[in-house]
């Protein structure tokens, strides 16, 4: 027998310490269906990016038929905030600046739409870490916002959430190229015997400096792979199967093969 099913909601009456009765506040178990919907602070950025799948392929996986796959690696990484509409803002730094529309009516109540596009101007800006002068068109409030951070490495380089959601698909290269030259000044140098001096490009765990480019190593590891095949190796195949490998892969997959690597390392 259910006891409660019976049992109704009572005002009970609280008595204060003055003498004075006080209703109690009903409890309710149920959700609140006309709450007030608490957006991002970016939710006009966020609403308008461009769909890109997120999906993780393994190899051996069935394409999907919708799916293309590129001839060649991309140079940058993805970037998960890329604008539809107003392009110009994925070729400058506009800070999450967006074009504005609004209506001018006249004296008879004609209407007549009008488009207000943010401030930008084309500058040139100095990076430290590029050691040049980039060519930008970048929006005046950015201008003031690069000011007070200190340049423009450290505007790129600041990693919070906003500024990330807002810095844009150029700002967004930029900024893969200055971790790119900041890696590459932490690898430093090497000397060669004829005095020719070379980036590293990849430090093995015992020691080994490579200054070889990706594609050098990729040449010894196609001769590595058809010494060891008893039927050549086309090329087309080759650059499908290892072409996407990073510099760790092929330093490791040649190590299997017992190659000498007095060429390329030191």
């Amino acid at each position: 027998m259910n006891f409660f099913k019976g049992v109704s909601l009572v005002n009970i009456p609280r008595i204060s310490s003055i003498g004075i009765t006080q209703p109690v506040r009903y409890f309710s178990i149920t959700s609140p269906i006309f709450a007030r919907k608490t957006y991002d602070r970016y939710y006009k950025i966020t609403k308008q990016l461009t769909s890109i799948d997120k999906r993780d392929y393994q190899p051996g996986q069935e394409r999907p038929k919708y799916m293309s796959v590129p001839k060649e690696m991309p140079k940058f990484p993805r970037y998960d905030y890329e604008t539809r509409f107003f392009k110009s803002q994925n070729r400058g730094l506009y800070g999450g600046l967006q074009r504005k529309s609004s209506k001018k009516c006249s004296e008879f109540l004609n209407k007549t739409l009008r488009s207000h596009k943010p401030n930008a101007v084309w500058t040139k800006l100095w990076s430290e870490t590029l050691n040049k002068k980039l060519r930008l068109k970048v929006a005046v409030k950015v201008l003031k916002t690069i000011s007070k951070e200190g340049g423009l490495d450290a505007y790129l380089l600041k990693s919070t959430p906003g500024r990330i959601k807002t810095m844009g698909l150029k700002a967004w290269q930029l900024r893969y190229e200055l971790l790119q030259a900041q890696e590459q000044k932490e690898r430093g140098t090497v000397t060669l015997s004829d005095d020719q001096v070379k980036p590293v490009t990849y430090i093995h765990s015992n020691g080994l400096k490579f200054h070889a480019t990706k594609e050098e190593l990729l040449d010894e590891l196609h001769e590595a792979v058809q010494r060891d095949s008893y039927y050549p190796i086309k090329p087309i195949h080759f650059e499908r199967r290892y072409s996407w490998w990073s510099t760790k892969q092929i330093v490791d997959k040649l190590e299997q093969y017992k190659w000498d690597f007095s060429k390329f390392a030191q």
